[in-house]
């Protein structure tokens, strides 16, 4: 049999770190550090033994503390991994040796862990390739019309409407012309910001390609704010084009039942935009599909197309 003094020399001594806290009503403190235990956070033995956790550590997070009472208290054994000083990760198995004790088997998982972001990363970088447009930020067309399919497959309550608007940015190729396309971005991508600033986050913003946008909401009340969301576009482009260039938009919005497939919003939007730039541009024109004997609605005024 070993006696305490050689149990205590071999639990010192082993290459595996190890902690004991005393759970307190008011605080959490270092009851037995070994070697391994104090070498991985940082301290000597001496500096450890008998200071509360808060103290040593300042920064220590509440889930942390209420897992070491759990396992003191209630014997709940468990695991789990936190990041400590340094940008190091500690992965953390706990166990009860005596009521109001945890016990913690510490294992430095640093370079696993720092692989394992890098990783998510990677999976995040390349997502946002396969469905944010370069240049804007906003979803590009194939993700657009993906969320957009899935809200019209699964609309939020029974009897909403959902609206497409189509964008398009008059006399955009005469700026890429005039002043290069890097005027032209410029251009592109403050329209983008217009079009965050108009819609909410739960609807469905994307570029279309080139100087065409589109967006989907899938729970309008009525075309009248259809109307609304267009004529705030149009008014922001004014202000844009006072920053940027000599452009202006023309829109078409298709307003239907969830019943309609995305191709028939498309097709409706479009031709409601396609009204407007042959009758003149800066304007907006909106279809109803579930009323086919209606009347679109337009405004303002399209400024009249110069003669041939």
């Amino acid at each position: 049999m070993l006696s305490k003094s050689e149990v205590g020399d071999f639990l010192r001594d082993m290459p595996v770190a190890f902690v004991v806290f005393r759970v307190l009503p008011s605080d959490i403190v270092y009851a037995y550090v070994n070697e391994a235990g104090a070498c991985i956070e940082g301290f000597r033995r001496e500096e450890l033994v008998g200071k509360s956790m808060p103290q040593v550590f300042p920064a220590v997070d509440a889930a942390t503390m209420e897992a070491v009472r759990m396992t003191a208290e209630q014997g709940v054994k468990q695991y789990f991994t936190r990041c400590i000083p340094g940008s190091r990760y500690l992965s953390i198995q706990t166990y009860q040796p005596r009521p109001g004790f945890c016990a913690c088997v510490l294992h430095d998982v640093t370079d696993t862990a720092r692989q394992d972001n890098l990783r998510k990363e990677e999976h995040q970088r390349l997502e946002l390739q396969a469905t944010r447009d370069p240049l804007t930020g906003l979803y590009n067309v194939r993700e657009g019309r993906v969320l957009v399919e899935r809200q019209l497959a699964e609309p939020r309550w029974k009897g909403t409407r959902g609206a497409l608007f189509m964008f398009d940015l008059d006399d955009f190729k005469l700026v890429n012309d005039r002043f290069g396309h890097d005027r032209g971005d410029a251009v592109l991508k403050g329209f983008a910001r217009v079009l965050e600033r108009s819609f909410r986050c739960s609807d469905i913003v994307f570029r279309a390609g080139g100087d065409e946008f589109s967006a989907f909401v899938p729970d309008i009340p009525c075309a009248c704010v259809a109307e609304r969301i267009c004529a705030d576009v149009v008014a922001s482009v004014e202000i844009l084009k006072e920053k940027c260039a000599d452009v202006s938009v023309s829109i078409g919005v298709a307003v239907g039942r969830p019943t309609h497939s995305y191709e028939s919003f498309y097709r409706a939007a479009d031709q409601a935009l396609y009204g407007i730039k042959r009758t003149g541009k800066s304007a907006y024109r909106i279809a109803d599909m579930d009323d086919v004997r209606a009347e679109d609605v337009q405004g303002p005024t399209p400024t009249t197309l110069p003669a041939a």
